[in-house]
């Protein structure tokens, strides 16, 4: 029960492999017509391998200075703003840090919940505060990295 494979009609072919077939043929009908013309072996380097050429990488041009004026005023702007949010972070953990009732052992009597509810409320303003100032210090090296660029170039 085996059966033979036929292989005298080529198989169905996907467009790459349709596109791979007919770069072959090409080639085949190229060689033939080479050796046809009178081609040997000894001509091979000269006639058929083109030389290997090296063209040099090219190199990239970089920035234009406009680009990089336009970065570092971005920079510069939104270093401003996280130095602003820091601000308004501060300003709300100290009113938070105000409103908060001295401990006293009425205290105790609290709600671990209503207590936790507090302090997450502080930590998290903290937590805001931290954040905004690590945005603000990077944007201030962006800017100053960016007009140490300029300052190269000019």
């Amino acid at each position: 029960m085996t059966k033979e494979l036929d292989f005298s009609t080529p198989p169905r072919l996907n467009s790459f492999g349709e596109t791979i077939r007919r770069i072959e043929a090409e080639r085949i009908a190229e060689a033939k017509q080479a050796v046809a013309d009178g081609w040997t072996e000894t001509d091979h380097p000269a006639k058929c391998c083109p030389p290997e050429a090296k063209t040099p990488q090219p190199k990239r041009s970089g920035r234009s200075i406009e680009e990089i004026e336009r970065l570092r005023k971005k920079a510069e702007n939104k270093a401003k703003w996280w130095e602003n949010a820091l601000k308004r972070r501060e300003q709300a953990l100290a009113n938070h840090e105000a409103s908060v009732p001295k401990f006293d052992h009425g205290m105790m009597q609290l709600s671990l919940d209503y207590r936790r509810k507090g302090m997450a409320r502080g930590k998290r303003l903290w937590e805001e505060a931290d954040h905004a100032k690590e945005r603000a210090d990077h944007f201030q090296r962006l800017a100053k990295k960016y007009q140490d660029q300029i300052n190269k170039r000019s």
